[in-house]
């Protein structure tokens, strides 16, 4: 049962979502902005759903991260890249590499572009679930897709060519990564 104050005002709301989601909250979270939503009294915004599935990633509550990015179009709320990017994250922290490479696919079909913060946290889930060529087809997607790659996606890719037991590749990798760090400080001190 939700507070009339709650229901009536943006604000306040923001304040009950923040404590909720510093609480790793997840169940309750979510109650409150089904019950939020079914109400009527509130517009539910992107961030909202967003914070909501951020706080099941924190939780490990990769189940209701993915409810919660399936029913923002029925709330009238389109998922963008920080949502996807959010449910990849929940994803992964639950293990569920499958999960986090079908919504980097969902992604380009609903036209958001997956960045680099969507890369790593797929390939980290690839990583986790012991899948290292899907996570290194995963960075090579980065490279020709001119997805910008970072020391995360580098590490996540290391990671998973480690774990599977792929020392060379992993070592190439830890030398591309440095080539790329050299090159970048040097256009960046010209």
């Amino acid at each position: 049962m939700l507070l009339p104050e709650v229901r009536r005002s943006k604000a306040i709301l923001q304040q009950v979502l923040r404590k909720l989601s510093e609480q790793k909250r997840a169940n309750l979270l979510y109650a409150t902005l089904k019950t939020i939503e079914e109400d009527g009294g509130i517009k539910l915004e992107d961030s909202n759903c967003t914070v909501g599935i951020s706080t099941c990633a924190r939780a490990k509550m990769w189940q209701q991260a993915l409810k919660l990015l399936e029913v923002m179009p029925e709330m009238k709320l389109q998922p963008n890249v920080i949502s996807y990017n959010a449910t990849i994250s929940a994803c992964e922290k639950g293990g569920q590499w499958p999960q986090a490479l079908k919504l980097l696919e969902a992604m380009r079909e609903m036209k958001v572009q997956p960045n680099v913060i969507s890369y790593s946290a797929a390939i980290s889930a690839c990583e986790k679930g012991g899948q290292w060529p899907q996570a290194l087809k995963l960075f090579e997607a980065m490279r020709k897709g001119k997805v910008s790659l970072d020391v995360i996606s580098y590490n996540a890719a290391i990671s998973a060519c480690e774990k599977g037991g792929h020392l060379r590749q992993a070592l190439k990798l830890l030398e591309a990564m440095r080539e790329a760090m050299r090159t970048a400080a040097t256009s960046f001190n010209r």
